[in-house]
């Protein structure tokens, strides 16, 4: 039974690494250019290790879609408990959204995206999790935005916000504007609470 619960650790422990690996390899050459073979060398295992858990590079860009999304929702539900309890007001809610998509997540989303549009191997992976994503993203959204207006509109408000939000990302590549990305969070924050989606007093 020992053996058997140390081989299942260490097959968890490679995977681990080669989800890490992965995810760093598109962020530094992009999707087309990463290789199974270079996520092999930086997750230091053998490319046979790698192709036992993953037996193509399709089904290893599923997997490491998978977890970085997934990861995302985990970290959104946790920051989302905290604003219904208390412990966070909106401006940090919003702030710390930001900073996700600033981050690593959306320059390895974006490789993702940029390749979907061409190459329909990602685009069959890219859709349902993306679509996975936003359900619950909404989910989320429903717990912080009241009941008084209907679900569409709940539902476009939350993708107004996660399309501007992207927006900010994309044009941070070219523009290195921190004040005025704050400014545009602040504008936002306040046109949610003007047009009654978000109470005054939930934000600080």
């Amino acid at each position: 039974m020992s053996t058997k619960r140390s081989q299942s650790e260490r097959s968890r422990e490679t995977q681990g690494q080669v989800m890490k690996a992965t995810l760093e390899c598109i962020l530094q050459k992009g999707i087309r250019e990463t290789s199974t073979v270079d996520v092999a060398r930086q997750a230091g295992v053998s490319r046979g290790a790698l192709m036992h858990h993953y037996p193509s590079k399709e089904a290893l860009m599923h997997a490491a879609l998978e977890t970085l999304l997934s990861d995302e929702i985990t970290k959104v539900q946790a920051m989302a408990s905290d604003v219904s309890a208390g412990k966070m007001d909106f401006d940090a809610f919003l702030q710390a959204l930001w900073e996700h998509f600033a981050g690593d997540l959306f320059m390895i989303t974006l490789e993702y995206l940029t390749a979907a549009r061409t190459d329909p191997a990602i685009q069959d992976v890219l859709t349902p999790l993306a679509a996975h994503y936003n359900e619950s993203m909404e989910q989320i959204w429903e717990q912080l935005i009241g009941n008084e207006h209907g679900q569409h509109q709940r539902r476009v408000a939350l993708n107004v916000t996660l399309c501007m939000l992207r927006g900010m990302a994309a044009q941070s590549i070219w523009r290195d504007d921190p004040v005025l990305y704050q400014g545009m969070l602040q504008f936002w924050k306040k046109t949610l609470i003007d047009i009654g989606f978000l109470p005054a007093n939930r934000s600080a």
